[in-house]
C-alpha cells in the first residue's frame, strides 16, 4: 500500500500539492468506486461535496467526473457544504454513499477526501481498509470526459441541499427561539455561513463573524477551540451577548463561549445537553437508550448516565463508532471531547450546527448563560478537571511513540499508583483513586500525539499537569 495514502479516523488527509494531488485524488476515487461496485452501492449514485479550502471544488469536480465516467449518478453540491449536510443527503436520497473533499479542522494547507457509506456515518474501519487495499492498483490517469458534458447529459446533477437540511433540522429542535439578548456566531470562514444565515434570517439579534469564504481562514486554524476564538470572545463581551457559538471548517464541530467570555469545553457542552435533554428524550422516545462517548471523553457522562439509569457506551476515538451506536439505535446522544456530537433521530454523523442549536435552546429555555448551566451540572455531580495536550511530531518519530504505548508496563506514573492499563485505543491508564486517568494516543488525522487527562481531585489533576511536561 502507498504509505502516503492512508485513511485515518475521518478519511485521508494530506498537504495540498505535496501528497494531496490530483493524481492521488484520482487513485483514491477509483478505489472508492471499486469498493462500491463490490458492495453493489454504485447503482444508487453518490453525493459529492466540498469545503471552502484551496482547490476543493476543483478536486470535487474531478471526483465527480470519474464517477460519471463509470456511469455512476452524481449529486454535486452547488456550494461549499457542511459535512453533516452530506450525511443528511446520503440518507435522504438513498445513495450508495458520499464523497466529501474536506480536511475539516486541519490547517489551511491540508485537504482531504472522506467517503461515507449508505448509512450516512463515517466509514467503518473495515470499509477504509478495503479502499486502502485497492488504491495501489487504481490508475491516476485523467478522466477522458469533461465535467460540464456530464452535467449536460444529466449524469452529474448540481443541487443545493440548504433548504431541505434547514427545514429538517428545525423539525428535531423542540424550541421556539425568541432572542432577547444578542447571539454571536463565528463560522470561521467555513461551510456553515450560508446555513446559519438561513436558519436565523428572521432574527435581528443573531450576528455572524468570519462569514466570508477565505481558503486561508483569516490566518486562523479552522477549529472552534479556545485559542482560535479570541475574536468571538471579544464580540460576546462587547455586544453583551448571552452566548457565542462557533463551527469548524466543515461545520461538524462546535464551540461555545459564555456571556462573560468563558470558553465552555466540548466535554462540558455534551454534559449540559445530556443532563438537560435526557429526561425529555426518555419520555418521548420510550426506548432504553444510553449515552455514547469516546475513550478520550469526560467520565462526567458516566455519572449522568448512572443518574438517569441508562447505559453508557465507551468507544475508541473516532465519530464513526458513535455514529454506529446512533445507527443501531442504542443511544440518545453521543459525543467526543474534540467537539463532535449527534443525537437519536438525527444523523449518524457529528453535526456542529445541531450541537450549537441544542445548547442555544437550553440557554433560551433556562434564561441562563452556558457558564451557569455547567455550574448547575457540577453542583449535582461534582467538578471534573479535564485537559488535553497536543504535541506535533515528525513522521520519523512516530515509531518511538508507538513503541512507548506498546511497551509501557509500570506500577506507577507521575507518583500515582496504576490500577489498570488498556490499549484498546492508544494507552489508557486508570489510577487507583478511581477518579483519575490519562490517555496517550496518536492522532488519526494529523502528525500529533494527544495526551488527555482527567480527575475529580484538583490536586491530582495539577500533579498530572505538571509532571506530564516530562513526557
Amino acid at each position: 500500500m502507498d504509505k502516503k495514502i492512508k485513511f485515518g479516523t475521518s478519511g485521508w488527509r494530506g498537504i495540498i500539492a505535496e501528497d494531496f494531488t490530483f493524481p492521488n485524488v484520482r487513485k483514491v476515487t477509483r478505489a472508492i468506486i471499486r469498493f462500491m461496485r463490490e458492495k453493489g452501492y454504485e447503482r444508487n449514485g453518490v453525493v459529492v461535496g466540498y469545503d471552502t479550502r484551496f482547490l476543493s471544488k476543483e478536486f470535487a469536480m474531478t471526483v465527480s467526473t470519474i464517477f460519471a465516467e463509470n456511469d455512476i449518478k452524481v449529486y454535486f453540491t452547488e456550494y461549499p457544504t457542511p459535512t453533516p449536510v452530506i450525511s443528511f443527503e446520503i440518507i435522504k436520497k438513498g445513495t450508495g454513499g458520499g464523497v466529501n473533499i474536506t480536511a475539516s479542522h486541519n490547517p489551511f494547507y491540508y485537504s482531504g477526501i472522506k467517503y461515507s457509506p449508505p448509512w450516512g456515518g463515517p466509514a467503518e474501519p473495515e470499509v477504509t481498509k478495503m479502499i486502502e487495499k485497492f488504491i495501489p492498483h487504481s490508475p491516476s490517469t485523467k478522466p477522458e470526459g469533461e465535467f460540464d458534458d456530464y452535467v449536460k447529459s444529466g449524469v452529474i446533477e448540481i443541487f443545493d441541499p440548504l433548504n431541505e437540511y434547514v427545514s429538517s433540522i428545525k423539525e428535531v429542535l423542540p424550541f421556539n427561539f425568541d432572542f432577547k439578548k444578542p447571539v454571536i456566531f463565528d463560522v470561521l470562514f467555513g461551510t456553515g455561513a450560508r446555513y446559519v444565515k438561513e436558519l436565523f434570517k428572521d432574527f435581528k439579534n443573531i450576528k455572524l463573524i468570519h462569514d466570508r469564504v477565505d481558503p486561508l481562514f483569516g490566518g486562523l486554524e479552522p477549529v472552534p477551540y479556545e485559542h482560535e476564538l479570541k475574536e468571538l470572545k471579544e464580540y460576546v463581551k462587547r455586544e453583551r451577548a448571552i452566548i457565542g457559538l462557533a463551527l469548524d471548517g466543515d461545520s461538524d464541530r462546535f464551540g461555545v463561549i459564555s456571556s462573560d467570555g468563558t470558553f465552555i469545553t466540548p466535554n462540558e457542552v455534551i454534559s449540559i445537553i445530556s443532563y438537560f435533554f435526557i429526561p425529555k428524550w426518555k419520555r418521548e422516545v420510550k426506548k432504553s437508550l444510553g449515552i455514547g462517548r469516546t475513550v478520550s471523553t469526560t467520565r462526567l457522562l458516566d455519572e449522568i448516565a448512572s443518574y438517569f439509569n441508562i447505559p453508557l457506551y465507551e468507544t475508541p476515538v473516532g465519530f464513526k463508532y458513535i455514529g454506529m451506536l446512533i445507527r443501531d439505535e442504542k443511544i440518545f446522544i453521543g459525543g467526543e471531547e474534540s467537539g463532535g456530537l449527534s443525537i437519536h433521530g438525527w444523523l449518524p454523523e457529528k453535526d456542529g450546527i445541531l450541537a450549537n442549536l441544542l445548547v442555544l435552546g437550553i440557554v433560551e429555555d433556562k434564561k441562563l448563560p452556558p457558564k451557569d448551566l455547567i455550574e448547575e451540572v457540577y453542583k449535582k455531580f461534582g467538578r471534573f478537571y479535564t485537559h488535553r495536550i497536543d504535541i506535533r511530531f515528525r513522521e520519523e518519530e512516530a515509531e518511538k511513540v508507538v513503541e512507548f504505548i506498546r511497551s509501557f508496563d509500570r506500577d506507577s506514573l507521575f507518583g500515582l499508583k496504576v490500577k489498570e492499563i488498556n490499549r484498546k485505543d492508544g494507552l489508557l491508564i486508570k489510577f487507583e483513586d478511581g477518579v483519575s486517568w490519562v490517555l496517550l494516543r496518536k492522532s488519526g488525522t494529523e502528525n500529533v500525539i494527544r495526551f488527555y487527562f482527567e480527575s475529580k481531585d484538583k490536586t491530582t489533576f495539577k500533579t498530572i499537569e505538571e509532571k506530564s511536561k516530562s513526557l
